[in-house]
């Protein structure tokens, strides 16, 4: 089954952004965010929803939800909004999985596009709930398991190894974070990695 839409709402509301500072903006700043969330989808999307019109009706419906939920967010607390995103756009996935199955993004990499995003952004968004500021970019920890993510997914280990390192390495000359964070950060990474690498040799 490929993710594309969920892919697409993670890339459009955490990748760029902190989606916690999301529920602040503004009406302009609320206006440019949707353009840059329909760019987004549309992205992930063209080569198939723009071939019909059912597609289009797809891909509008995809962002008006998205829509949908950022008006949410300001009324109930931010977790409810994101896992009802996830359940959506995952059953959204499911309902029309049979269009991408020739796009461009091949179901496989659509997977592990979206792994990538989990194992950084998505990490990130529980850490600013638990071990670092809500405000905070966390560039560091998200490159470091991303990095790990790209290395463990084909199985050479050695690399994760060096990465975990030269990760632990950085964060003490350079990095003022919380040292919870030094461990937190690529346990998650290897952890979450893992678990995609298992989903995705489930699934393909």
């Amino acid at each position: 089954m490929p993710v594309h839409f969920l892919s697409a709402y993670l890339i459009a509301n955490h990748a760029f952004v902190n989606n916690v500072r999301l529920r602040t903006y503004d009406e302009k700043r609320l206006i440019r965010h949707f353009i840059w969330v329909t760019l987004v989808f549309l992205a992930l999307t063209f080569d198939v929803l723009l071939a019909t019109a059912g597609g289009i009706a797809i891909l509008g419906l995809a962002v008006v939800i998205n829509f949908g939920l950022r008006v949410l967010d300001k009324k109930i607390p931010n977790f409810l909004v994101e896992t009802v995103a996830v359940i959506v756009f995952v059953s959204l996935s499911t309902i029309t999985y049979a269009r991408f199955a020739d796009s461009y993004i091949t179901p496989v990499f659509s997977w592990y596009l979206c792994g990538m995003l989990v194992v950084t952004v998505g990490v990130t968004y529980f850490f600013r709930r638990t071990i670092i500021s809500k405000l905070s970019a966390d560039s560091i920890g998200i490159t470091e398991r991303l990095v790990i993510f790209i290395f463990l997914i084909p199985g050479r280990y050695e690399w994760v190894a060096i990465s975990v390192l030269g990760g632990l390495l950085y964060r003490l000359v350079f990095s003022k974070s919380p040292k919870s964070e030094w461990i937190a950060s690529p346990a998650a990474g290897v952890l979450v990695s893992l678990l995609w690498l298992m989903i995705m040799r489930g699934l393909f």
